[in-house]
C-alpha cells in the first residue's frame, strides 16, 4: 500500500479543510476514500469541490457499510459524537485520526481506552500545537533538566476571543446539551494538551469559573485553575475567551533558572548553580553571590501545521510505527476540562482520577437546567 485510503466524516468548516488538503494531494501517504456529512448542503459541496466520482455519504451506518472503500478515519464532528465514531471505527478495523475533544466526558469515552489496547490499529489527536517550534524547544529543555526542579508555573492565554456570531454558528456550540462545554473544551483542549505533555497530570486542582461572564449562556468562558502536583509543584492556568487583547504567557520556574514564553518571544535565565546548592553554601543573605546568564530566543509566527500531521499519521500507518500524538493522550486534556468543571460546580478541590459517575449526575443536571 503506497497511500492510505481516508474517510472525513464530519464536513463542517475543519472537515471541509481537511478534506481539501487530503484531495488536492497535500498530504503526502494518503488520498481521499469517502466523506460522510448529514447536511444536505455539506453534501453539495462534497460533491462539488471533491470531484464527483468520490462516495458521499449522510448516514455514519452507510459508510461503515461500505468499509471496504477507505482504511482509515478521519473525525470531524461535534464533540458528543467523537466516542461513538472511534469505537465504530475500531470494529471495523479502521485507523482512527480525531480531532479534538476525545469526547465530552470520561465516563462516556471509558471503552476507548479498552479497544485502543485490543485492536493493533494507530490512533492519533490532532493536538498539533505540540508542532510549534516554540513549545516543542521548551518539551527539550525540560527534557534536559535545564531548568532544574521545577516548582511553579503560570499559563496565561486569551488568544481564542470569540464573538457572539461564532458562538450562534452552530445549533450545538457553546451548550452543555451540544457541545458539552465551552472554552476549556473547545479552545482550551490545544492548551490543556501542551500542559500535560509538558508538565505532566496533577494529583489534584481546584477551578473557579465564572460561568457566561461574558455571554448569555451557561457554558464556560472563562476558568482559573489552580493545579496541586506531589512534588510542591505549584501551578496556575488561566484561559479567557471575552478579552480583547491577546496574551499568551508562559512561565515556568526552577531551581537552575526560569523560562519565560510571550507569544513567539522566548527568555532564559539560568543560574551559574542549582539554587538548592546556593542556599547552602551562599555567604550572603539573598542573590549577591548568585549570577545568571539571559538569553533570549524568537520563533516563527505559528502556522498550523494540520498537513504535516496527517502526513505523520499516514507514514505511522504505512511503516507501522507510532504516532505523533497517540489519541489516548486526548483523554487526559479531557480529564482536566472534567475535573475543572466539576470543581467549580462543587466549589472545592477535586482529585485526580475523577469520579465519573458523579461528573456524569453533574453534567445531566446543567444540561437540564440550560434553557
Amino acid at each position: 500500500m503506497e497511500k492510505i485510503r481516508m474517510a472525513v466524516i464530519g464536513i463542517g468548516t475543519m472537515g471541509k479543510k481537511y478534506a481539501k488538503m487530503i484531495q488536492e494531494g497535500r498530504i503526502s501517504g494518503m488520498c481521499l476514500g469517502a466523506v460522510c456529512c448529514r447536511s444536505h448542503e455539506s453534501s453539495q459541496w462534497a460533491k462539488a469541490e471533491l470531484g464527483g466520482e468520490l462516495p458521499v455519504f449522510q448516514d455514519t451506518e452507510k459508510l461503515f457499510d461500505a468499509s471496504e472503500l477507505f482504511d482509515a478515519c478521519l473525525i470531524v464532528t461535534p464533540h458528543k459524537l467523537h466516542p461513538e465514531m472511534i469505537i465504530q471505527a475500531f470494529d471495523k478495523g479502521k485507523h482512527i485520526f480525531c480531532d479534538k475533544p476525545i469526547g465530552v466526558s470520561m465516563r462516556q469515552c471509558l471503552k476507548i481506552r479498552q479497544k485502543a489496547e485490543e485492536k493493533d490499529l494507530v490512533f492519533a489527536m490532532m493536538f498539533h500545537q505540540r508542532m510549534y517550534p516554540k513549545y516543542e524547544r521548551i518539551h527539550e529543555l525540560l527534557e534536559s533538566g535545564t531548568l532544574g526542579q521545577i516548582r511553579r508555573i503560570l499559563m496565561e492565554n486569551s488568544r481564542y476571543y470569540r464573538t457572539w456570531h461564532y458562538h450562534k454558528s452552530g445549533s450545538w456550540r457553546s451548550s452543555w446539551r451540544g457541545e458539552g462545554g465551552g472554552a476549556l473544551l473547545n479552545q482550551g483542549q490545544h492548551l490543556l494538551d501542551i500542559w500535560q505533555w509538558l508538565f505532566g497530570m496533577p494529583e489534584s486542582l481546584y477551578a473557579l469559573i465564572p460561568y457566561g461572564k461574558y455571554n448569555d449562556f451557561s457554558v464556560d468562558d472563562e476558568a482559573t485553575i489552580v493545579m496541586k502536583y506531589p512534588d510542591k509543584k505549584t501551578a496556575v492556568f488561566i484561559l479567557t475567551t471575552g478579552e480583547g487583547t491577546w496574551t499568551e504567557r508562559l512561565e515556568i520556574v526552577g531551581s537552575k533558572g526560569t523560562l519565560l514564553l510571550e507569544d513567539s518571544h522566548l527568555t532564559l535565565h539560568l543560574y551559574d548553580r542549582d539554587l538548592e546548592e546556593y542556599k547552602r553554601t551562599a555567604s550572603c543573605n539573598s542573590r549577591e553571590e548568585l549570577k545568571e546568564r539571559v538569553t533570549e530566543e524568537t520563533f516563527p509566527q505559528d502556522e498550523e501545521p494540520y498537513e504535516e500531521m496527517l502526513a505523520d499519521f499516514a507514514q505511522a500507518v504505512l511503516e507501522k510505527r507510532p504516532v505523533r500524538v497517540n489519541g489516548l493522550e486526548g483523554l487526559n486534556s479531557l480529564e482536566l476540562t472534567n475535573a475543572a468543571y466539576l470543581s467549580a460546580w462543587m466549589g472545592a478541590p477535586v482529585s485526580l482520577p475523577i469520579d465519573e459517575v458523579q461528573y456524569e449526575r453533574e453534567l445531566e443536571k446543567r444540561i437540564r437546567e440550560e434553557i
